[in-house]
C-alpha cells in the first residue's frame, strides 16, 4: 500500500458505500454509519478544519473515548496533511497539558466536560492551543473559563456543510501522527508515526489473518492506544468490515452480546477476568454441573464427544461472548499461557502477538492456522529481527518509526549504526521460527547476590491462582523475591461461605492469620515448587484495593507501572524486608 491512509479510506469508501462502517450506541440502541456518510463527515470537517487555519503538518489533539467523532477527526485531520496526536484519557491534568505543549498542538478535539475540565486546569500555560473543538455542549463555568477558544462540533458541522473539501497530494511517508507511550519505565515520548509506518503493519496483519467484508469489530480498548488504532480500526476500515463501539470496559459484556463480534482486539487482563468469572459461576454450580464443564474441556477436537461436549456446554459459554468470535487478538502484555489454552478449549481463539508504539506496532504474531500458546508468533512479513548476545530484540522494517519528536538524542540512541532499533525487549526464537518475549531489559530484578529474576513469568503465576486478582514481584538489590498481592475477594468470600467461616471486611481479612495463612500455603504448594530457589517468593502483603488506572498504577493496556506501584507501596516493601 504505497498511498496515505485517507486515501485507501476514501477508495474503501466508494467501494462499499452502503455498507455498515461504523455503529455507535445512543439511549440504549445501536445506531449505524454507512461507508458513504462516514466519508461525507470526513470530507465536511477536513474542509471544517482548513477554514479554521489549520494546514499541512500543523498539529491537532484527539481527547476522547472511543466513538465515532474520534475516527472522523482521525482522517480528517490526515485527509488535509496534519498531524493527529491522540492522548489517552487516563492522563491528568498535568500530563495532558505536558504532550499539548510538547507536541504543538493548535487544535484540540474534547469529547466531554471531565475531559475538557483536564484542559481547563493549566489551559494558560498552553502556548501553541487556538482553538477546542467540543463534542458536548458547554456548561456556564467552561464558556466562563475558555472565553471565545471553544467551538461546538455540531456547528462547525452545520456551518460546513456546503464548503468543499479540497483534495491535497499526501506522501505516504509524511508524519501522520506523533503518538505518546504510555510508559511503564518513564515519561511518555512523542514517537513519529507516517502513513507508511502504519499501512505497511495494516497490509501484513492482513496477509497472516485475512480480514472478511462481513467481520464485526467490537471496539473498547482505547483509540488513543497504537495496538487498537492499527489493528481494531485502520486494519477494519481499510478492507470494508465494520466497527461497534463498546460503551466500556464495565459494559463489555453486555455489548458482546448485543453486537455479537467475529473479531475482538483485547489485553491479557481482560481475558483474564472472563476466565475468572466463568469459573466463579462453575465453582457456584451444582456438582453435576461441575462434573460436566471439567469433562467438556478435555474433549478432544473433531471427535463425537467434542461435539456433544460443544452441544451441552461450550456453545453456552462462547454465547457470553456474543457466540461469533472466530478470532481474538491479544497484545499490551504478556497473556498468561493456560489462559490461551482455557479459551481454545471452550472454543475461542486468542492470537497473541508482540509489538511497541514505535513499530505501528506489530513484530510478530500467532496465525490463525500456525500459532504457540506461550509465545507471541512469527514475525509478521516485510519485518525482520535479530536477537543480540545479551537476548535483546532488534528490528527493521517498514514499520518501525522515524524517531521521537523534539528528541534527537533519545532518536539517535534508540538506532544501532546499521539502522536496527533497539526495543528494549529481550527474547528468544525456537527452531520454528516462534518468538517468545522474556520481559523488558529495564524491568529485569537483580537481586544483591547477583541473580537475574524475570518477574512476569512469575506474576502470571501468581495470578493464575484462584485467589489472586492481581501480583507484582519486588526483590530489585535485595536479598530475595517477594510479592504485592491483590485477593480476588469475590474467590476469598465464596471460599469463607463453603468453610462456614464469617465474612469480615477487607481490611480486617487483609491481617486475618487464617487468611495470611491461606496465601502461604497455595505460594508454598503451587507457586514456589514451579520456580528456582532465587526466585521463590519469600515473603508478601496482601493490598486492599487494585492496581488502576486512576491512580496512574497501570497503563492504557493494563500494564504495571512499576515505579509507581513501588512509590504507593514503599513503606509495605519496607517491612517485608526488615
Amino acid at each position: 500500500m504505497f498511498k496515505a491512509i485517507p486515501e485507501i479510506f476514501f477508495e474503501i469508501a466508494e467501494k462499499f458505500s452502503n455498507n455498515t462502517a461504523l455503529l455507535y450506541k445512543k439511549e440504549g440502541v445501536y445506531f449505524p454509519i454507512t461507508y458513504k456518510e462516514f466519508a461525507e463527515k470526513v470530507k465536511i470537517f477536513g474542509g471544517a478544519l482548513s477554514a479554521l487555519g489549520v494546514q499541512k503538518g500543523d498539529k491537532v489533539a484527539i481527547l476522547s473515548e472511543n466513538r465515532p467523532e474520534w475516527v472522523i477527526s482521525d482522517l480528517s485531520v490526515m485527509a488535509i496533511g496534519a498531524v493527529v496526536v491522540p492522548l489517552h484519557t487516563t492522563f491528568n491534568s498535568k500530563a495532558v497539558c505536558n504532550v499539548l505543549n510538547h507536541s504543538q498542538a493548535k487544535i484540540l478535539i474534547v469529547s466531554n466536560s471531565s475531559l475538557l475540565n483536564k484542559v481547563l486546569v493549566g489551559q494558560k500555560k498552553l502556548k501553541n492551543l487556538k482553538k477546542i473543538i467540543f463534542l458536548e455542549n458547554l456548561t456556564a463555568t467552561q464558556k466562563e473559563g475558555f472565553s471565545n477558544k471553544v467551538l461546538s462540533w455540531k456547528a462547525i458541522f452545520s456551518q460546513n456543510q456546503k464548503n468543499g473539501f479540497e483534495k491535497i497530494f499526501l506522501d505516504p511517508d509524511d508524519c501522520c501522527s506523533i503518538v505518546y507511550t504510555s510508559g511503564t519505565t518513564g515519561k511518555p515520548k512523542g514517537v513519529v508515526l507516517s502513513h507508511r509506518n502504519f499501512l505497511s503493519n495494516v497490509e501484513a496483519i492482513n496477509e497472516i489473518v485475512p480480514v472478511k467484508e462481513n467481520d464485526v469489530f467490537l471496539s473498547f480498548l482505547p483509540l488513543s492506544h497504537i495496538l487498537e488504532r492499527t489493528i481494531g480500526y485502520y486494519v477494519p476500515i481499510c478492507y470494508g468490515a465494520k466497527i461497534a463501539y463498546s460503551e466500556g470496559v464495565k459494559q463489555l459484556q453486555a455489548n458482546l452480546k448485543e453486537i455479537k463480534p467475529t473479531v475482538m482486539i483485547s489485553v491479557p487482563r481482560v481475558f483474564e477476568k472472563f476466565h475468572d468469572a466463568i469459573w466463579d459461576k462453575i465453582n457456584s454450580s451444582p456438582a453435576i454441573q461441575k462434573r460436566i464443564f471439567k469433562w467438556a474441556l478435555k474433549q478432544n477436537k473433531n471427535t463425537f464427544t467434542y461435539k456433544i461436549a460443544n452441544f451441552l456446554v461450550l456453545k453456552k459459554v462462547r454465547a457470553k461472548l456474543g457466540g461469533k468470535l472466530r478470532l481474538t487478538i491479544s497484545g499490551g502484555a504478556s497473556l498468561n499461557e493456560n489462559i490461551g489454552k482455557f479459551f481454545y478449549k471452550i472454543g475461542v481463539l486468542i492470537l497473541e502477538g508482540y509489538g511497541l508504539t514505535e513499530t505501528s506496532p506489530v513484530i510478530s504474531a500467532n496465525r490463525e492456522y500456525d500459532f504457540k500458546f506461550g509465545t507471541v508468533g512469527k514475525i509478521i512479513p516485510g519485518v525482520k529481527i535479530k536477537i543480540t548476545e545479551s537476548k535483546e530484540v532488534l528490528v527493521k522494517g517498514p514499520n518501525v518509526f522515524g524517531g521521537y519528536f523534539r528528541d534527537k538524542k533519545e532518536s539517535k540512541d534508540c538506532f544501532d549504526k546499521d539502522g536496527w532499533f533497539y526495543t528494549g525487549d529481550l527474547g528468544f526464537l525456537d527452531k520454528q521460527g516462534f518468538l517468545t518475549i522474556i520481559g523488558r531489559g529495564k524491568e529485569m530484578i537483580v537481586t544483591s547476590g547477583g541473580k537475574n529474576v524475570w518477574p512476569e513469568p512469575i506474576e502470571n503465576l501468581l495470578s493464575s491462582d484462584r485467589f489472586i486478582s492481581q501480583a507484582m514481584v519486588v526483590g530489585n538489590g535485595r536479598k530475595f523475591i517477594s510479592a504485592l498481592i491483590v485477593p480476588d475477594w469475590q474467590e476469598i468470600e465464596i471460599y469463607l461461605k463453603e468453610q462456614n467461616l464469617p465474612l469480615k471486611e477487607h481490611d480486617q481479612l487483609l491481617k486475618d492469620p487464617m487468611i495470611l495463612d491461606i496465601f502461604q500455603k497455595r505460594i508454598d504448594e503451587k507457586i514456589n515448587p514451579n520456580l528456582q530457589d532465587y526466585e521463590k517468593i519469600k515473603k508478601f502483603k496482601l493490598l486492599p484495593q487494585e492496581f488502576s488506572q486512576e491512580q496512574d498504577e497501570l497503563t492504557t493496556t493494563l500494564k504495571l507501572r512499576r515505579h509507581i506501584i513501588e512509590k504507593h507501596y514503599s513503606r509495605g516493601i519496607e517491612k517485608m524486608y526488615e
